[in-house]
């Protein structure tokens, strides 16, 4: 599939992802939607393909849905499946990727494009970005997971305060608040998100993985749920090679060479 509204780079194990559509600040279509449902599967099933970056290209990160373009011919029903579609077929299995996917937000983040970054694992935001929930301003609720990750980010309270003010918030708030995990320089943005990158892919890519699925099941299983899972999961990965290579690297005092995963036998598509 030829890609227009993103852009795709791998290098180092590390893919960036660019939502390219900077005239309208990377404003969300259908096709956008598309590409990203194509990519998606692809990211989870290349090796070679570590931690993923998001950002926006130009000055914003997402504006959420394009306005300008909406579609105006579906019906309730319709519009009910193609919203299902977006939240199964892209922010689900976003959430659920077995690689880490750090957001670098480069500017403004507003309704749908306030959300996405809510589904990522990690936030570094620049100094310019800023977040709104703007859904109320046009007659609308939080969507692309707003209503189950945002209160989980900042607190209910806080939640409903920003859902129903649709105010703006700028960097420096959002990482006061939780919304972000770091600020830093728009100029250093990607190097930063880059970096973090770097230390992730170092790492056993099963570990990580399972650490993934483990920590987004922490958000609603119990305790006695979380340690079964820790026992399940823990007995594998004393058992599998990468702990095995990870002792002898240890004890050899050399860096490990973990394996890149899964082998995927159709590569076409890079």
């Amino acid at each position: 599939m030829d890609y227009h509204d993103i852009i795709f780079e791998l290098r180092d194990r590390i893919a960036t992802v660019t939502l390219n559509r900077p005239d309208s600040m990377n404003a969300t279509t259908d096709r956008l939607y598309g590409e990203l449902e194509d990519l998606i599967p692809r990211l989870r099933s290349d090796p070679e393909v570590g931690c993923v970056i998001l950002t926006g290209a130009g000055r914003g990160f997402c504006a959420g849905a394009d306005l300008k373009n909406r579609r105006t011919d579906l019906t309730p029903l319709q519009l009910s499946a193609r919203h299902r579609w977006i939240l199964t077929s892209i922010m689900e299995p976003l959430y659920k990727l077995e690689k880490p996917v750090i957001a670098a937000v480069n500017g403004a983040a507003a309704g749908a494009g306030a959300n996405i970054p809510l589904v990522c694992d990690i936030v570094i935001a620049s100094e310019k970005a800023s977040f709104t929930q703007s859904f109320a301003k046009v007659g609308l609720v939080p969507d692309f997971g707003g209503m189950y990750f945002l209160q989980r980010a900042v607190g209910l309270a806080r939640a409903k305060e920003l859902a129903f003010t649709a105010r703006k918030v700028e960097a420096a708030e959002a990482l006061a608040i939780g919304l972000v995990s770091k600020v830093v320089p728009h100029d250093d943005l990607l190097a930063e998100a880059r970096a973090m990158a770097q230390l992730i892919v170092q790492n056993a890519p099963t570990s990580v993985a399972m650490s993934k699925a483990l920590l987004n099941k922490s958000e609603y299983a119990t305790f006695d749920q979380m340690v079964e899972f820790e026992i399940l999961s823990q007995t594998v990965a004393f058992v599998g090679p990468d702990y095995m290579e990870g002792v002898m690297a240890f004890r050899e005092k050399r860096k490990p060479a973990f394996s890149s995963g899964p082998a995927q036998t159709d590569q076409s598509w890079r």
